[in-house]
């Protein structure tokens, strides 16, 4: 089974700088909020390398917040479609 996995850009949220990630499986969710910029892009850029060893994981790294807003949009439709004709079929 294949996951795909969106990562957001770094933002900043009351001082401090962190990014979101985004799956059908868990949802939306944030990473740890660091107090320098640098140790955000580090976090994310170990975080994409090491997720795109995995073979069961489909990566998308997205630049800017409106992609990555439009990826989240996509991915609930696409849930509530699944979820609509599983309810459908039973």
């Amino acid at each position: 089974m294949n996951n795909e996995l969106f990562i957001g850009p770094l933002i900043e949220r009351s001082g401090k700088f962190a990014y979101d990630t985004f799956s059908q499986g868990d949802g939306l969710r944030s990473s740890f909020r660091y107090p320098r910029i640098e140790q955000a892009r580090y976090d994310r850029r170990v975080m994409i390398a090491e997720l795109r060893t995995d073979p069961c994981v489909s990566v998308h790294v997205c630049e800017t917040l409106g992609e990555f807003e439009r990826h989240i949009a996509e991915g609930e439709k696409a849930g509530e479609d699944r979820a609509r004709s599983e309810a459908t079929n039973r």
